[in-house]
């Protein structure tokens, strides 16, 4: 009897090990890993077109109408928290129209730095490069005036794949480091 309790104790001990292994195997399987071409491509693109909706927030056209909704490929709460932001990047930029001008217009490029996916997540590592371009004409330019204010600015962008498969902007995390923020970002102090 004492026999046969050591082999259903090694038994049980083998499939304890083999679960477990194959438990390993899952996880690895579901570890992080570089998303598929396509969809990177997809999250750039709207990493691109959130940055840009942000930066238009600045500029007289967006100062002379409503406020701009946040984009519809973000979270609820994304949405939420974006509204009472983007309302808050109008008045910057209304103030910043009626002190010197303002910018007109704005151009965003964005380079992607790293992808990490994670099962339904997908976290990137973004450079964020923007130019906010002043009022100024070709002489003023000529005569020193700067024509645009340039900034790079490193994010990490959370996307979640929603219920429908498509990409949803989760969070965006700009890493200011501590300097004055861009024109783009809430926490930038109003023109002085």
């Amino acid at each position: 009897m004492r026999a046969r309790g050591s082999r259903t104790s090694v038994l049980a001990a083998a499939l304890a090990a083999a679960a477990i292994a194959g438990g390993v195997t899952a996880s690895a399987n579901f570890a992080r890993r570089t998303p598929a071409a396509a969809d990177r491509a997809r999250l750039s693109q709207l990493a691109q077109s959130y940055l840009q909706q942000r930066a238009h927030q600045v500029t007289r056209a967006a100062a002379q109408s409503p406020t701009a909704e946040p984009p519809a490929a973000a979270t609820p709460s994304m949405r939420a928290g974006l509204r009472a932001e983007f309302a808050a990047l109008v008045r910057q930029g209304r103030a910043y129209w009626q002190a010197d001008g303002g910018y007109i217009r704005a151009t965003v490029d964005v380079t992607v730095d790293d992808a990490a996916e994670e099962g339904d997540t997908v976290t990137l590592r973004i450079t964020e490069d923007t130019r906010l371009y002043h009022p100024f004409t070709s002489a003023q330019a000529a005569d020193g005036a700067p024509e645009y204010e340039e900034y790079s600015l490193p994010h990490t962008m959370t996307f979640i794949r929603g219920p429908s498969g498509s990409w949803l902007l989760a969070s965006d995390k700009a890493e200011l480091d501590g300097g004055l923020a861009p024109s783009t970002q809430v926490a930038a102090s109003g023109p002085g």
